[in-house]
């Protein structure tokens, strides 16, 4: 495995290359070619696929492209580029297993295969912004307080100390920090001090941000994890490499999260299966991340529910599950807000089909991740149920669900139900969902169980 400073330094020799052309040429060509060489095809009646032939071409396909586009680095304007041998070593060598979380919340998050009754990996919250320090307190109390989940996202903070959080500004610093010392205190109100948080570090827009925040000081751990992104398609920076030094040289867990964009360069469904697993595969070449959180996007609607990012994502997870040893996170985005029928069915549709896909899932975001306040642990707790009562779900049975549920909910995409924010639907005090709140998800739950998704307690 290439030393990450011996990849950056790769990155400042060579010809350059228009950005536009790497684009054209090299994503967007390279995965055209694919999908007719592979002869890949869209099932938009099928949305969790089961033919594992399918899955292997996907995977074979996303090493071709791999290896043959290579990674951009836009600060220099230059292609990165591995061997097919350099990328099956990487991934042979791969450990597997990522440790998480201190003393009695100390996990190992491991590996799945599709159709498996094995317990998935449960994470919980988001890195959507919250309005004040005490609705982030409120919010992270609620999360950490279900009993199942094995990590968290924290909330990120628009203002610290009256003074808005901009990246590269000493406010984003204490930003970072402080969100970071809420979650910590947060988590230590409820008994669980020790749960992971691996969003490190949502307020941070920078890697000096995420630097300052994820040291000792600010409560960060070891065995906390910090997102490294890339750029769309395929890009990325020495901002982001900056981070991947820290994490190997501090050290700190690491996870590479990309959202390649379907309607964007990432093409239609058959070229963002083949894309969205290709990033499963640079998270180990090139940032040697810990695991790969997965959030492929509708770029036309703002959310990944829809039936072609279904079917793509549910293949993908497939190629990653069955061809590799990377732990894997589905993060789905719902267009649906807090508290309305559209975010349960779209979070059911999507969970089902990561966990019978054969990987873990993050707990779906609310209306789309856009709105401050609008997440809340109601929705996130139910994520978790569904995530655990699909365990053990095979692929044939999941796809008929799914089917059923887009069939409601999909022509509502384009002009979705925003929901209720944390302080119109949860008491900010208490931390209690109000008994309309209660009352509405009862009701929707009861409604999903009639079409086939499975709840089972958040407990462990």
């Amino acid at each position: 495995m290439r030393d990450i400073l011996d990849i950056c330094q790769q990155a400042t020799e060579g010809p350059k290359l228009d950005e536009q052309d790497f684009d054209i040429d090299y994503v967007y060509a390279t995965l055209v070619g694919l999908i007719e060489t592979y002869d890949l095809h869209f099932d938009g009646d099928d949305p969790v696929p089961s033919d594992d032939a399918l899955a292997d071409c996907v995977f074979a396909a996303a090493v071709e492209f791999f290896v043959g586009c290579g990674v951009y680095f836009k600060d220099t304007q230059r292609v990165v580029t591995f061997s097919p041998d350099e990328v099956r070593a990487d991934l042979a060598a791969y450990s597997g297993q990522c440790h998480f979380g201190d003393g009695a919340e100390a996990r190992v998050f491991t590996p799945r295969k599709p159709d498996s009754d094995t317990r998935p990996w449960c994470h919980v919250g988001a890195g959507t912004v919250a309005s004040t320090e005490e609705i982030a307190m409120q919010i992270v109390r609620g999360n950490a307080s279900i009993a199942a989940a094995d990590s968290m996202s924290v909330p990120a903070l628009d203002h610290v100390d009256g003074h808005l959080i901009m990246a590269n500004t000493p406010a984003e610093v204490r930003g970072a920090i402080r969100s970071i010392r809420i979650a910590r205190q947060a988590c230590k109100d409820v008994g669980r001090e020790g749960l992971a948080i691996i969003n490190g570090v949502a307020a941070a827009g920078t890697a000096r941000g995420t630097i300052a925040a994820s040291s000792q000081a600010s409560g960060w751990r070891e065995s906390d994890c910090v997102i490294v992104g890339t750029l769309a398609e395929f890009k990325t920076n020495f901002e982001m490499m900056t981070k991947v030094v820290w994490c190997q040289d501090s050290p700190t867990r690491c996870v590479l999260a990309s959202a390649p964009l379907m309607g964007g360069f990432a093409g239609g469904p058959e070229a963002m299966a083949i894309i969205n697993t290709a990033y499963a595969i640079l998270g180990v070449v090139v940032y040697q991340c810990d695991y790969f959180l997965s959030l492929p996007m509708d770029l036309r609607l703002g959310c990944s529910t829809s039936r072609p990012v279904l079917w793509a994502w549910s293949v993908s997870n497939q190629a990653i599950s069955r061809n590799t040893n990377v732990p894997t996170l589905a993060l789905p985005y719902a267009a649906g807000g807090p508290m309305t029928e559209s975010y349960y069915y779209e979070a059911a549709a999507a969970t089902i089909a990561a966990i019978a896909s054969g990987v873990s899932c993050q707990t779906t975001h609310p209306a789309g991740a856009l709105f401050p306040d609008f997440l809340t642990p109601m929705e996130m707790r139910g994520c978790v149920e569904i995530a655990l009562g699909a365990t053990g779900m095979t692929r044939k049975e999941a796809s008929p669900v799914v089917a059923k549920l887009l069939t409601i909910y999909e022509n509502k995409l384009t002009d979705p139900d925003r929901g209720k924010s944390y302080p119109e639907c949860f008491d900010i005090k208490t931390g209690q969902p109000t008994a309309e709140h209660v009352k509405v998800v009862e009701a929707i739950k009861g409604d999903l169980a009639k079409l086939g998704v499975p709840f089972k307690p958040a407990e462990r």
